[in-house]
């Protein structure tokens, strides 16, 4: 058995499907749980319950689980990759009135040379570099991945580092400046660059 199976399972863990949950000698399978060769698993996502009188492992569905982005939302992302024609980014949180909420899985979404600002984009790698953090809206979510546009004057990059030394860059009118080495990049701004606290 490798490493990963070995971890103890407490009352209370979060799990996902898939996941090793003990041997049979140890418990009886109750809900959300199958049994394969003797060994456990969790057939849904949720927490995991040990009944320690009735020798019992089960898992209980999260009804509290974290939200999906849905059209309209404003969502705060990690650019991971720039293409010729769109840039990919992960979602990291749903900004909300109440401050921000995480996001339910790791999604990834995309944001399409045409929804990156008004007129005419040449070259994406001047918008976006990898491990900017973008703030975006939802513009579909039935397909993955989910379509994001950066448009308005609030959208955009609202923080990115130097591509040679990653020290945090200054804005400089629509320019970002490294305080350490003087480079200069390009990139496509939200008016909240660096004014937004992510906690």
């Amino acid at each position: 058995m490798d490493e990963e199976k070995k971890k103890i399972i407490k009352n209370g863990d979060i799990v996902l499907p898939g996941d090793y949950l003990g041997v049979i000698e140890e418990f009886l399978p109750g809900e959300g749980i199958i049994e394969e060769n003797g060994e456990l698993y969790a057939a849904r996502a949720g927490r995991v319950k040990i009944d320690l009188e009735k020798i019992e492992i089960s898992v209980e569905p999260i009804t509290d689980t974290p939200p999906l982005p849905q059209i309209g939302d404003t969502v705060i992302a990690r650019v991971i990759e720039v293409k010729p024609q769109a840039a990919i980014v992960q979602l990291l949180k749903i900004e909300g009135r109440k401050g921000y909420r995480e996001i339910a899985t790791s999604k990834l979404a995309g944001i399409h040379i045409s929804q990156v600002r008004e007129g005419y984009v040449e070259s994406m790698n001047n918008e976006f570099k990898i491990g900017d953090i973008v703030r975006a809206r939802v513009l579909t979510n039935e397909k993955s991945p989910i379509q994001l546009t950066t448009k308005e004057l609030d959208l955009g990059v609202i923080y990115a580092l130097c591509s040679s030394c990653r020290i945090p860059l200054v804005r400089r009118g629509n320019v970002l400046v490294c305080p350490k080495c003087g480079r200069t990049e390009a990139r496509k701004l939200s008016a909240y660059y660096r004014k937004l606290k992510l906690e």
